[in-house]
């Protein structure tokens, strides 16, 4: 049987859940500046897969069992690395400077160590229970 979570924090307290939404933020700001002709493509997308991240680690803290805490966590783990590649063609395309793309990927980096981590963890706390 699925291993329960003893309780189900807020997810707000979580630190990678605050950075994830920090970053998303800054997302949005600066899909501002891309061209109008982005706005069905590279806009939306970025848009999109910021936001997933942090909903997905909300999502995932708020489950009942660690097993679907673990499924969201790997979702946002795509996420983030789908902003990193839609932030590969924006700098690409010139519509970031390199010193923000450097800015903002060492951050999802962050993000995804982070998720590495919690990850890590509750596969050790299943295995203890297995």
């Amino acid at each position: 049987m699925a291993e329960k979570k003893p309780f189900i924090g807020d997810f707000r307290e979580l630190e990678v859940y605050k950075k994830a939404l920090i970053f998303s933020n800054k997302i949005y700001r600066i899909i501002e500046g891309f061209p109008s002709y982005e706005r069905n493509n590279l806009i939306d997308q970025l848009r999109r897969a910021s936001s997933s991240c942090y909903a997905n680690i909300a999502e995932g803290n708020a489950n009942y069992y660690y097993g679907k805490e673990y499924d969201r966590l790997n979702t946002a783990l795509g996420s983030i690395a789908e902003c990193r590649a839609f932030l590969d063609m924006s700098v690409m395309q010139k519509y970031i400077t390199k010193e923000t793309y450097e800015c903002l990927d060492k951050e999802a980096e962050e993000i995804v160590k982070m998720l590495v981590g919690l990850m890590n963890r509750i596969e050790r706390i299943e295995g203890e229970a297995s």
